[in-house]
């Protein structure tokens, strides 16, 4: 099984450039058990994790630091709950049946498809007037008989439903979504694909064999028989309406514009398109569709952000500056003084730490907790390229800080010239 990048690992660890506020790296194991191994299951990405992901691909928008516990609680409880969807169908097409965890299916792997319309989201949407999904995803899984099947997953988000949530915004991992769950606002529309001629018989699964164990019948007759009614144990699972109901349809011209900005982001290539996620990528195989949530964060029209400077942050930079004149003089002197390349070097990675205790804190303090962690390390590699990442996040802070100061002291030029003169 492939390996990550330990430099891939650490970046993935530790605050952003930009970053201002700390946010958690512990990561929470899913319930979905991970095709191709033994037992084990997938694991979510932790909020830094996803909070770089979103900052990599361009799709922060207007999302806040502290917003991002509650994008990842809302990213695992829809997963959690698009699993629970997959199983209900398991039980009713798969022979094995999936009450015992050995005999569970696995998922193998996903696919992030936000640009593409399903044929039913489309017949839906273009047809009977329904919103669009904010997302859309192709998950392949593994039956214990070796068998592998593609489910594909739509996802809509109810506006009206989601202004009348009651502590929806931090769910639980098993909280549920949609009706009669915790975040009521999400919902998911699950079914087998239609592969070739194999998928005939997921045909036959979607028209026949779904519909008749929701009304617990073994067969057609038995239906008729019984009035449309059988005698044996019936379906959980719970199709969403073909039709929208008044609720979703105030949510049409918002999911239009979703749609929108999703189909121009990928017009633009800022990273939006295909996510595929799987034993053969190093990257995806750490992590659950990182996608997913990402759409669900940002299902109302991204936002530009800007660098406008006010008076206070102007006052702000030139506080930390005089700082620095202050407490880095030294660091300051051996750069000016330094001889050789290699000197000269130790010299500006010496002010650049320094600058950064004032300039980027959080930055600082990631790097000085990599060089005290790294005294007890089990794994040298991985502590050393910990170090180096940090190291780098730093000097890009310090670097853009450096540049906004520049156009600070452009802007605002009384606010230095009154700082300096303290």
């Amino acid at each position: 099984m492939p390996t990550t990048n330990p430099v891939t690992l650490a970046r993935n660890s530790l605050p952003t450039p930009s970053q201002s506020t700390a946010l958690p790296t512990e990561r929470v194991s899913s319930t979905i058990p991970k095709g191709g191994t033994d037992g084990e299951t997938w694991t979510y990405p932790s909020p830094q994790m996803f909070y770089n992901a979103l900052a990599r691909k361009g799709k922060l928008g207007d999302t806040k630091e502290e917003d991002m516990e509650s994008v990842v609680a809302l990213h695992n409880c829809m997963n959690e709950g698009t699993w629970g969807k997959i199983l209900e169908w398991e039980e009713v097409l798969n022979d094995n049946g999936t009450a015992q965890q050995q005999t569970q299916p696995k998922l193998s792997r996903f696919l992030g498809r936000p640009t593409d319309l399903s044929p039913k989201a489309f017949f839906k949407h273009y047809f009977l007037s329904h919103p669009l999904p904010f997302d859309r995803h192709d998950w392949t899984i593994l039956r214990p008989n070796g068998e592998e099947v593609r489910y594909v997953i739509d996802y809509y988000h109810d506006d009206a439903a989601a202004n009348e949530e009651d502590g929806s915004g931090l769910p639980h991992m098993h909280g549920g979504i949609g009706e009669g769950g915790q975040v009521k606002s999400l919902m998911v529309d699950v079914r087998p694909a239609v592969d070739g001629i194999g998928g005939l018989r997921e045909v036959y699964g979607r028209m026949v064999t779904m519909p008749l164990a929701r009304r617990g019948c073994e067969s057609i007759l038995d239906c008729v028989l019984g009035g449309g009614e059988g005698k044996g144990d019936k379906s959980k699972f719970e199709p969403l309406p073909l039709y929208p109901n008044e609720s979703l349809k105030s949510s049409l011209g918002e999911s239009e514009k979703v749609w929108e900005n999703i189909q121009r982001d990928a017009a633009n290539k800022k990273g939006v398109g295909p996510k595929d996620g799987g034993a053969g990528d190093a990257c995806a195989s750490d992590k659950l569709q990182e996608d997913a949530a990402a759409a669900a964060a940002t299902t109302t029209t991204t936002t530009t952000e800007t660098n406008a400077i006010s008076k206070a942050d102007a006052s702000k930079i030139a506080e930390s500056f005089s700082q620095i004149l202050s407490k880095c003089q030294e660091s300051k002197a051996a750069l000016q003084h330094c001889s050789s390349e290699d000197e000269c070097s130790k010299a500006f990675m010496g002010m650049t730490v320094c600058a950064g205790q004032f300039m980027c804190p959080l930055q600082h303090k990631s790097l000085m907790t990599s060089l005290e962690d790294a005294a007890n390390a089990s794994n040298e590699e991985m502590a050393e390229a910990k170090i180096n990442t940090a190291f780098d996040v730093l000097g890009e802070c310090v670097t853009n800080y450096d540049k906004r100061a520049i156009g600070a002291k452009k802007q605002y030029p009384d606010v230095f010239e009154k700082v300096f003169k303290k």
